[in-house]
């Protein structure tokens, strides 16, 4: 049986007084060999709920402070308020004295509230008939390992022809089709290379990003929409939507980055 990376890797252990202790890795960094944003993410949710004994996350927001290294660190937590509905709190992660990173997120319990959708999922070919990137260059280490990828065709930046269009559909999964679990679904809204790319842009980092957590998915895989629609002065937003395969919107989530 193989090593669940995902639970090993986004794992924290109470320390007391609202700290944790925890490992940053390589198998979950990027191309420009620093840890992805959305695992610190999934770090920093999975971590703040158990401490708090929370429900469910509903939504998260992280600002990034610092760039983070693989290694040691450590989060301290505050509950923020622990009410009937939504309990709330707030994290940072720090490493080598400094901090990384600073969530703010809140958890709740799933209802039978109203559902109303006016959204619809990406119109993608089943996974089996669409294109595995790392069959077509795609590095085969960091958080390329840890992800499965399938697109309708082969990305035009790729061939060094970005399309003028950053907008990019996708099914995605962890790796194996492991079970995908609410901090799952936050790193999977930025576990992608970056839309902006089919504008010729290779090099973004995120600042800021916040996502909503509406339900966990059906077993597969998840139908990726990403979007940029606005660039202003070396800054852009990212949108991102993920829908299982029963048609569902599970998450959502907008990103503030700037271009390097």
């Amino acid at each position: 049986m193989s090593d669940d990376y995902y639970a090993i890797d986004t794992a924290s252990v109470p320390r007391g007084d609202g700290i944790r202790d925890l490992t940053l890795t390589s198998r979950w960094n990027t191309p420009l060999g620093k840890p992805n944003g959305g695992y610190i993410l999934a770090v920093m949710l999975r971590g703040l709920g158990e401490e708090m004994g929370a429900d469910d996350p509903l939504v998260a927001s992280i600002t990034y402070l610092k760039s983070p290294e693989d290694g040691v660190g450590e989060l301290r937590t505050k509950s923020l308020r622990h009410g009937r509905r939504v309990q709330t709190g707030e994290t940072t992660l720090h490493q080598h004295g400094a901090i990384v990173a600073h969530l703010v997120a809140s958890f709740g319990p799933r209802g039978e509230g109203r559902s109303h959708e006016l959204g619809i999922p990406p119109h993608l070919p089943p996974p089996d008939s669409c294109v595995d990137p790392r069959t077509e260059g795609m590095p085969e280490d960091g958080i390329f390992s840890r992800v499965d990828y399938r697109l309708a065709s082969r990305p035009g930046w790729a061939d060094g022809k970005p399309s003028g269009d950053p907008t990019v559909e996708l099914w995605q999964r962890l790796a194996g089709g492991r079970e995908i679990d609410f901090p799952a679904l936050a790193f999977l809204v930025d576990s992608y290379a970056p839309p902006i790319m089919e504008l010729g842009e290779f090099q973004s980092m995120t600042v800021q990003l916040t996502v909503h957590l509406h339900r966990k998915p059906e077993p597969g895989w998840l139908a990726t929409r990403l979007t940029t629609r606005h660039v202003v002065s070396g800054f852009h937003e990212e949108d991102c939507e993920l829908w299982d395969e029963a048609g569902n919107l599970v998450a959502q989530s907008r990103q503030f980055a700037i271009l390097l």
